[in-house]
């Protein structure tokens, strides 16, 4: 078989494995193959939130990263958070528009809610 060199539009090399068909009737390298799960340690998301400012934009990420640590959210619900949805009484979040656009609510505990809380150096 023989392979000619494919040009891309700036008049680049490319692989032929980008082409539509190159792979047909193989099966994928990895088909069969079970990885296991491995989540980030609680030493790991310190180390990462450590690494954050001491500003408004590193209090935004540390909270932002413990809800999508404590709460489980997936990125798009965390990011759609209002403080309308904090609920500090319950010690919950409520997710409005979660996956299926449905509708939760999320048990944070004392560790999530006390990151979450909104800090005095919040611009009015």
């Amino acid at each position: 078989m023989t392979v000619l060199p494919v040009l891309d539009a700036a008049g680049q090399r490319r692989s032929p494995a980008t082409l539509p068909g190159y792979h047909a009737g193989r099966p994928p390298r990895n088909k069969g193959r079970l990885y296991p799960a491995d989540p980030p340690t609680v030493e790991e998301f310190v180390a990462v939130m450590r690494q954050t400012g001491h500003d408004r934009r590193g209090f935004r990420l540390r909270a932002l990263i413990v809800v999508l640590w404590r709460g489980g959210l997936r990125a798009q619900e965390a990011l759609a958070l209002g403080e309308h949805d904090l609920d500090a009484r319950r010690g919950s979040l409520l997710v409005r528009n979660g996956k299926g656009g449905r509708r939760r609510a999320i048990g944070m505990g004392r560790l999530g809610l006390g990151a979450t809380a909104v800090p005095a150096c919040r611009p009015r």
